[in-house]
Order: structure tokens, then C-alpha cells, then sequence
């Protein structure tokens, strides 16, 4: 049995903290620098926060669907040149945008969305089929899926390797799972005293913080091969402030990934993960 207390993804028992807010308190693993807080809600009170996750005014899903027009463009882009199939599920579709726009391009879309308002406006707004709840209950056979996407999903998790697991099942031999994430703590650190008013975690929100490294690990362990790691794309935040900062660091966080080929990841900024069923593909470029 797993040490409670141990790293999810290394299984190392030695951290430091790098934020505290209140009762909450975020500790980083000395060994894969992964972010845990601590303590977690229970799964109860998680479950019934992200009932009122998203506002059900109209505007805010068009600033939603506005401000991640830039990461669905590329992710579908991806999508479209790397998978063989053509049969998706969205894990924490919110209003569906991305899963709207694939079906647009001619795939077979299918989310699982926990906020109720996220769910209608997917199902009625954009006659999406989406279904309550987490992916545990979903009712699929292995081998449905061509790709399995998590935009600012894995954060969020109580068990990530659990969830990922579960998504190695659904998928296709050859099939993708692509995973968008937050990437957190050096800016945490940078700010120093400071971050408690920027509160970058969302408290208590996110669960876990990872990093590169990290995140290629938890996903080979889950029997994911070909791991990739990019940019793929930046936020358009409806404020001016963060929208012109998303921007800046995003423009140059991509210049600096292509230029190198992938090598240099600026920290700080989302970044998107690749990685395919281990026994289909050797490598993702394979299917370009």
C-alpha cells in the first residue's frame, strides 16, 4: 500500500513548503518537484464545489470560449494531423467548446463534465453529449477512443494516476491522450510574500502542481509511451493586464519551444503533454 504521505508520482517522503493560505498549505517533493497540497478536501466536498465551477451567465462563456480559442485551435490542429481516428472524449469538457470544434472537423465527440452548467450549456447550446459527472462513470468499453483530452484536468485530481490509468484503458492501441496543465509553482516562487495575492494554486482548487519531468513520469507509470511535452498555445484573459502577460510570455515561451526543438520550456506557462497508448505508435511524429 502507497505511503498517504508519499509523492504520488516519485514516491518520495521528503518535501518543502512553497505556499500556505489559511488552512491549506502546499508542499514540494525534493525528489520530482511535484506540488501537493495539504490537507486535500475530501472527494464529497470537491465534487459539490465544481457544481458552481462555472458562472451560467451568458457572458462568461463567450469570455471563456474567447479565452481559449488560442490553445483549442492548436490542440485540434494536433489532433487533426496525429491521431488515426477520428473518435474522441473530453475529460472536464466545461461548455464544450473544444469538443464543439472537433465535431465541426468531423469527429465523433463525447465529454463527461462534473459542473451541471457547464453540462446544459454543452447539451443545449451546442447540442454536445455530455455526461454527468466523474470519468469513473462513465459507461465505455476499452478500445473506444481514438483520443482522450484533460485541459486543466489533472490539477484537479484527487488520484491522477488512477484517472490516467483508467483513460490507458479506453483508448486505442494507437491511440493519444493530450493533457493541458498549469504550471505554477516558479512563478509562485518568483512572486515570493507576493503570491498570496495572486493565489496561482486557486486554493484549494488545484491538488497538485506539476512540472515537466513530473508529469512525464506519472504517465509513463500509467503505461504511456512517447512522451511530449510543448507550449501549445496561450490564454486570451478578458482582462487587460493578465491578457497582455499571457500574451508576452506566451508568444515568447513558444519561440524559445520551436527554436529548440522542444528542449527549453519556459516556466511558468501552461503547457500541453502528449503521449500515446505504449504498444501503438513508437512515436507521435510517426502519424504526421
Amino acid at each position: 500500500m502507497r505511503d498517504p504521505f508519499a509523492c504520488i508520482v516519485c514516491g518520495g517522503v521528503r518535501f518543502k513548503p512553497v505556499f500556505r493560505k489559511g488552512p491549506w498549505r502546499y508542499d514540494q517533493c525534493r525528489g520530482c518537484r511535484t506540488v501537493a497540497l495539504h490537507p486535500r478536501p475530501d472527494e464529497a466536498r470537491l465534487l459539490a464545489s465544481y457544481e458552481d465551477y462555472l458562472s451560467p451567465a451568458p457572458a462568461a462563456a463567450a469570455a471563456w470560449e474567447a479565452m481559449t480559442a488560442p490553445v483549442v485551435r492548436q490542440a485540434a490542429h494536433l489532433l487533426k494531423t496525429r491521431c488515426v481516428g477520428r473518435r474522441l472524449l473530453d475529460i472536464g469538457c466545461g461548455y464544450g467548446f473544444f469538443l464543439k470544434k472537433m465535431q465541426d472537423i468531423g469527429w465523433q465527440v463525447q465529454g463527461v463534465e462534473v459542473s451541471a452548467v457547464g453540462r446544459n450549456y454543452a447539451r443545449r447550446r451546442l447540442g454536445l453529449r455530455v455526461k454527468a459527472g466523474p470519468l469513473e462513470t462513465l459507461e465505455a468499453p476499452s478500445d473506444r477512443f481514438d483520443a482522450v483530452t484533460l485541459f486543466y484536468v489533472i490539477e484537479h485530481l484527487r488520484d491522477p494516476f488512477g484517472l490516467l490509468r483508467r483513460v490507458h484503458g479506453l483508448l486505442n492501441p494507437a491511440g493519444i491522450v493530450m493533457i493541458r496543465w498549469p504550471h505554477s509553482t516558479p512563478i509562485v516562487k518568483l512572486f515570493g510574500p507576493l503570491a498570496c495575492h495572486f493565489d496561482l494554486y486557486h486554493t484549494p482548487y488545484h491538488l497538485y502542481d506539476f512540472n515537466p519531468q513530473s508529469i512525464a513520469l506519472l504517465l509513463q507509470k500509467a503505461g504511456f509511451a512517447a512522451v511530449e511535452t510543448f507550449i501549445g498555445g496561450h490564454t486570451l484573459p478578458a482582462k487587460a493586464g493578465y491578457r497582455l502577460s499571457s500574451v508576452f510570455f506566451g508568444r515568447a515561451a513558444e519561440a524559445l519551444c520551436r527554436l529548440s526543438g522542444n528542449r527549453w520550456l519556459l516556466p511558468g506557462v501552461s503547457k500541453t503533454t502528449v503521449a500515446v497508448k505504449a504498444g501503438g505508435f513508437d512515436n507521435p511524429g510517426d502519424r504526421l
